[in-house]
C-alpha cells in the first residue's frame, strides 16, 4: 500500500464519523489552546520584568564594588577579608584582559560643580558622573542632540549634559536661584548648549557672579569646558513623575580628575590655603563598619564602583561570576530580575502543569476514539489483513488518522489561544499586570510568539500519534479470521 493510500484510508476514516471526530479534535483544542495561553502569560511575565528591570538599569551592566566582608547571622560579627582587591586602574586593565565577554569596562565616580555660562549664567549645582569617555556609547546612553562622549574626550573638560541641565540656568545677578525646575515630556529647550557662541565653565565657588569677589586676593579662575551632547528625556522619570529632573552632567573621568585638581588648587589659593590634597575621583573610604580596610599590596582604592558591560544578557551571569571569583562583590539589574522571576517560578510551573493536564486529557480523549474505531472496523481489517495488507499499512492507517487528529485540533487551538490572549491582556490592562508583581505598561500579560505555535502543533501531532499508538498495535494483533466472523 502506497502511503498516499495510507493518508487518503485514514482521512476518510477521519471524516466517516464527523461527530465523534469533531468532538476528540475539540479536546486537542482545548488542551493545545489552554497550553500556549499558559505558556504564554509565562512568557509575558518574564518580558514584563524584563522591561520593569531594564527602565532601572541596562541588563547588560554589571557594577563591580571592593569586597569588604559582610555580617555573619551566625556570630553577628562583621567578618573583612584579610586583603582587599581595590578598584584601581591596575583592576581596571584587569578586568579588560581578562573578561571574554567584557565589551566596555569604565570606572566611575561622582563629582560636582557649578556651570558658568558665558560668565553672566549659573546652574545651580549638578552632579558629575565621571566615567571613561571611550565606552559611553556601550553603556547604553543615548543623546537627543550632538553626540555622546568617545575617544576624542578622553583626558578633557568636555561633557554631556541631561535633557533638564538647561532649564536650571539663570542670572545670580537679577534673579532667583533655580531649584526644582523640570523639563516636561517634550518640551522644547530653552536655549541651546551646542550653539558655538555659548561658553561653559565649572567652579567650585559658589559665590561666582553672584557675590563680590576679594580683588586683594589670588583670582577664582573657572574651567572653560565643552557640551558636545544633550541626552534624550529619562524615561523612567517621565512616566512615575510626569517630568524629567535629572540633573547630571557626564565627563570623562582622566579630564574630570585633572579639572577637580587645579580647582582645588586655585580655589586654595584665593583663601590662601598652602596644603595641597592629592584628587582622585570618588574612592571608597578606608574604614568599614568601624575597622579600617587592608587593601592588598598597599594599593589604594581610587573609584567609588567599575561598571562592567557585557556583551550580551545570556553572559551576564557568567561573567558576573567570574568578576566574584577574582575578589569583588557584583550588583547588577540581572541580579533584580532573577529574583522577580524566582519568586513567581512556582506561579508559572502551576500555569504549566494547567496546560500540561489539558493536553493529557485531550490524549486520554484521542486514545479512546482510536479504539473505538478500531471496534467499528475490526471487520475491515480482518479484510485487509486477507488480502495481503501489511502490518505496517494497518497500523500506519491508524498512526497517520490520530497525526491528523492531533495536527488539525493543534492549528485550531493556536488560533483559539489567539483570542483568548487578546481576552486576558484586556483584563491585565485594567490592573490584573500588578497582581503579578509587574508594574510596566509597555508588555502584555499573555506574548504568543511565532516559535510557540509552531511547538504547539507539533506537540499536538506528537500526542496524537502517542495517543494512537496503542490502538494501532491492537489493531495489528486482531486474528484476521476472527474479524472477519465479527458483524
Amino acid at each position: 500500500m502506497k502511503l498516499f493510500d495510507i493518508f487518503g484510508f485514514a482521512l476518510s476514516n477521519f471524516l466517516r464519523r464527523k461527530a465523534r471526530s469533531a468532538l476528540t479534535v475539540l479536546g486537542v483544542i482545548i488542551g493545545t489552546a489552554a497550553v500556549v495561553v499558559m505558556l504564554s502569560i509565562g512568557i509575558g511575565m518574564n518580558k514584563g520584568f524584563e522591561a520593569q528591570v531594564s527602565s532601572w538599569g541596562d541588563l547588560k551592566e554589571i557594577n563591580v564594588y571592593p569586597n569588604t566582608g559582610r555580617y555573619n547571622q551566625e556570630t553577628g560579627e562583621y567578618e573583612m577579608p584579610d586583603e582587599v582587591e581595590p578598584l584601581d586602574d591596575i583592576t581596571i586593565q584587569r578586568f579588560r584582559d581578562e573578561l571574554k565577554h567584557a565589551k566596555a569596562v569604565s570606572p566611575m565616580g561622582w563629582g560636582w560643580s557649578y556651570i558658568i555660562m558665558d560668565n553672566k549664567e549659573k546652574n545651580s549645582a549638578s552632579s558629575i558622573q565621571t566615567l571613561d569617555a571611550s565606552a559611553m556609547a556601550d553603556m547604553g546612553y543615548e543623546v537627543a542632540y550632538g553626540r555622546l562622549l568617545d575617544e576624542r574626550d578622553v583626558g578633557t573638560t568636555n561633557f554631556v549634559m541631561a535633557y533638564n541641565v538647561p532649564f536650571n540656568f539663570f542670572d545670580p545677578r537679577t534673579e532667583s536661584e533655580k531649584w526644582g525646575e523640570y523639563a516636561e515630556r517634550d518640551e522644547e529647550l530653552p536655549f541651546d548648549p551646542l550653539d558655538e557662541n555659548v561658553h561653559f565653565a565649572f567652579t567650585w565657588y559658589y559665590g561666582y557672579l553672584q557675590e563680590q569677589v576679594d580683588t586683594t586676593k589670588p583670582r577664582i579662575v573657572p574651567e572653560e569646558a565643552k557640551c558636545v551632547g544633550i541626552l534624550v528625556q529619562n524615561q523612567s522619570n517621565l512616566d512615575n513623575y510626569g517630568y524629567d529632573h535629572d540633573t547630571n552632567i557626564y565627563m570623562d573621568y582622566t579630564g574630570y580628575e585633572a579639572m577637580n585638581e587645579r580647582l582645588q588648587k586655585n580655589q586654595n589659593k584665593y583663601y590662601g590655603v598652602e596644603e595641597e590634597v592629592g584628587i582622585t575621583v570618588g574612592g571608597f573610604g578606608y574604614v568599614v563598619n568601624g575597622q579600617e580596610v587592608n587593601f592588598k599590596d598597599g594599593r589604594e582604592n581610587k573609584y567609588n564602583n567599575v561598571v562592567v558591560i557585557v556583551d550580551d544578557v545570556n553572559h551576564v551571569r557568567d561573567v558576573s561570576k567570574t568578576i566574584i571569583d577574582m575578589g569583588f562583590e557584583t550588583n547588577s539589574s540581572m541580579d533584580y530580575l532573577d529574583q522577580m522571576q524566582e519568586q513567581t517560578k512556582f506561579l508559572r510551573s502551576i500555569l504549566g502543569a494547567i496546560g500540561a493536564v489539558a493536553f493529557f486529557v485531550a490524549a486520554i480523549s484521542i486514545a479512546n476514539t482510536m479504539v473505538m474505531s478500531i471496534y467499528e472496523r475490526t471487520r475491515e481489517i480482518g479484510i485487509m489483513k486477507v488480502i495481503g495488507c501489511k502490518l505496517k499499512d494497518i497500523r500506519g492507517m491508524f498512526l497517520v488518522e490520530a497525526a491528523i487528529i492531533g495536527v488539525v485540533g493543534g492549528i485550531l487551538g493556536v488560533g483559539v489561544s489567539y483570542a483568548l490572549s487578546v481576552l486576558v491582556n484586556k483584563l491585565a490592562a485594567g490592573g490584573g499586570m500588578e497582581a503579578f508583581g509587574i508594574y510596566s505598561s509597555d508588555v502584555a500579560l499573555s506574548i504568543i510568539p511565532f516559535w510557540l505555535d509552531i511547538a504547539a502543533v507539533i506537540l499536538a501531532t506528537v500526542v496524537g500519534v502517542v495517543s494512537g499508538l496503542y490502538p494501532a498495535i491492537r489493531a495489528t494483533r486482531l486474528s484476521a479470521l476472527e474479524a472477519i466472523k465479527n458483524e
